[in-house]
């Protein structure tokens, strides 16, 4: 059940909030409503057992256990479960509590109403089945970007990707061709794009595996960086199941299904969006587009505290490998949206409160059932520390006013 115990609002928060983390639950044609006749036969539902899914390159979604969302977990139902307050043991499907679709995950007058509601000014509307289909997709570029330009179209159409400074979405990316690449960025920056998103994973390239972070990408991220766009990296099937696999369980990535020894090792969390940000700032990223910002978004801040450490660590072993102070790299191009089971105060201490954002994941059943509800986690900050987390953050990072 959804967690009821009394929040202590701090009084000084009484300006809006920005949320850099809320969701829509895609229509059915978000993939396909634009995609050419000659990829269709790679994407379509099916009916297993009675149940609509969606095929993808020939591979069942399993990212998203019921992709019609119909029925689907009510926002904060798994609030006890992603505290760490599941005493009695329970399973997830014995604490998730299943309704309708809200309103507001679909239709975006709706979502605006809401957030009018929520006493939140400005959201980052993410995705959520698409969050899965670049892993599915990695072995096919053609295919890959014909999907994500359909759905990077129902993207514009149906919720816009900046219409009026409250909603903005992040089109979604992939580097697996950097030509491809740049065309569908400048699209979207064409289109008034402010964010794009991206899961936290090495790039699939055709040849191998790349990091990010490799020089063959710069003019991409040199072109997002110089139109204002923030890289958001958000959780999604990075593909590092093959870890788990190597040790021995399925490497398949089902979503909120996890084991005992997938949720110590945080391979779907933690792990990936740990490489990736050690990765961007060895690889020198930043040294080579100074102004580049990325935010990392329902990843939590669980890797922070590690990932300082080793940087730290590496930087007193082999200074001469690094442009400066990796740790000032990380407090001046990388933005963190910490879960609300994370110790805020602890964040702030390690990268500071310029560098936090807020995430509610509404209307995800692991989030909060009112992003409101999570100021009361922000207590141990300073009045000035809240507002820059809750609100002036993610507001500059989005090119809105203060």
């Amino acid at each position: 059940m959804t967690m009821t115990a009394e929040r202590n609002i701090p009084a000084d928060v009484t300006y809006g909030l920005s949320d850099a983390d809320q969701h829509y639950y895609e229509h059915t044609d978000a993939v396909t409503r634009h995609l050419p006749k000659q990829h269709r036969h790679a994407i379509h539902w099916i009916e297993i057992d009675g149940r609509k899914t969606l095929l993808v390159n020939n591979k069942l979604l399993t990212l998203i256990p019921n992709p019609t969302y119909d029925p689907v977990g009510q926002p904060g139902s798994l609030e006890m479960y992603f505290r760490a307050q599941n005493h009695d043991g329970k399973e997830i499907r014995d604490i998730i509590e299943m309704g309708p679709i809200p309103p507001a995950a679909r239709d975006r007058d709706a979502r605006v109403k809401l957030l009018d509601e929520q006493k939140v000014d400005l959201a980052w509307v993410m995705p959520s089945l698409g969050l899965g289909l670049e892993e599915m997709m990695a072995d096919n570029p053609e295919m890959l970007y014909a999907a994500f330009h359909s759905y990077n179209q129902w993207l514009d159409e149906d919720w816009g990707y900046n219409r009026d400074g409250r909603i903005i979405t992040g089109p979604l990316m992939s580097l697996i061709d950097p030509d491809k690449a740049l065309a569908e960025l400048n699209h979207v920056i064409g289109k008034g794009a402010r964010i794009v998103t991206f899961r936290p994973a090495p790039v699939h390239a055709p040849d191998r595996y790349r990091s990010l972070a490799d020089p063959l990408y710069d003019r991409f991220w040199h072109t997002a960086a110089d139109a204002g766009v923030t890289i958001a990296f958000h959780g999604a099937d990075s593909g590092y199941g093959i870890y788990l696999e190597r040790w021995g369980e399925s490497q398949a990535y089902t979503g909120m299904k996890m084991s005992a020894l997938s949720e110590v090792m945080g391979v779907h969390v933690e792990r990936p969006v740990y490489d990736l940000i050690a990765s961007l700032i060895c690889h020198g990223l930043f040294d080579r587009v100074p102004n580049l910002k990325v935010a990392t978004v329902e990843l939590g801040a669980g890797w922070v505290g590690d990932l300082a450490r080793r940087l730290k660590r590496s930087y007193g072993k082999t200074p001469q490998l690094y442009k400066r102070d990796p740790m000032d790299t990380f407090r001046d191009h990388v933005w963190v949206a910490p879960f609300y089971e994370d110790d805020i105060t602890h964040v702030r201490d390690i990268i500071g409160a310029e560098q936090m954002l807020l995430g509610s994941d509404w209307p995800h059943p692991e989030g909060l059932a009112n992003p409101y509800e999570w100021v009361a986690d922000y207590s141990g900050l300073t009045p000035a520390e809240r507002k820059l987390s809750l609100r002036d953050n993610m507001r500059k990072l989005s090119g809105q006013p203060l």
